[in-house]
């Protein structure tokens, strides 16, 4: 199976079991986000351009057709850098589908400058890593050893951590689900 099509069918799943409230928050959630171009271009018209307005119709109806690609859209994104490995594995156990092998090239990840993983699409994006709970801090990220910031300690001192521990600090690692590390590979 393509990667793509593992994607498909770990969101349709995942989108089968949302309830009502689930899928309003995420719509609504959507509106206060950056619209990337490869979620315009399955957009209807109409839900563009309640993005551009930044409010959810006050009567926001989530079984609504124009809403199905945002919320795949959110179903996919714990799982697009994930290891062809991983997806296999997720759609047998997970999904209830016998599936051989996921196929296809992974995208483009960078790692975190903490643990190592690839699960930036854009470091120095203020995204958290799933793994270790780094919060992607430009200024941090420049200056290794500057306390103040998105993560309240230092990138050398979350490094540290990571090594010690497995997590920028404590409080984080409470926060951490440890299937992520098998999630994500590791940089070369």
């Amino acid at each position: 199976m393509h990667r793509r099509d593992a994607l498909d069918k770990i969101a349709w799943h995942h989108l089968k079991q949302l309830t009502a409230e689930e899928a309003i928050q995420l719509i609504t959630e959507f509106f206060e986000e950056p619209l990337k171009p490869s979620l315009q271009e399955q957009l209807n018209i109409t839900a563009i351009v309640q993005w551009e307005t930044h409010t959810p119709p006050p009567d926001l109806k989530p079984g609504n057709p124009i809403y199905r690609p945002i919320l795949l859209d959110k179903m996919k994104r714990p799982f697009r850098g994930a290891t062809n490995e991983y997806l296999a594995e997720y759609l047998r156990h997970q999904v209830g589908i016998e599936v051989e092998e996921v196929e296809g090239d992974l995208p483009g990840w960078l790692p975190c400058p903490v643990c190592g993983h690839l699960t930036f699409e854009v470091v120095g994006d203020w995204d958290t890593c799933p793994v270790c709970g780094w919060n992607s801090d430009p200024v941090q990220e420049a200056v290794h050893d500057d306390p103040t910031g998105a993560n309240g300690i230092s990138l050398n001192e979350a490094r540290q951590n990571y090594r010690a521990f497995g997590a920028i600090t404590q409080e984080k690692l409470a926060d951490l689900d440890p299937e992520e590390k098998k999630k994500y590979p590791l940089s070369a």
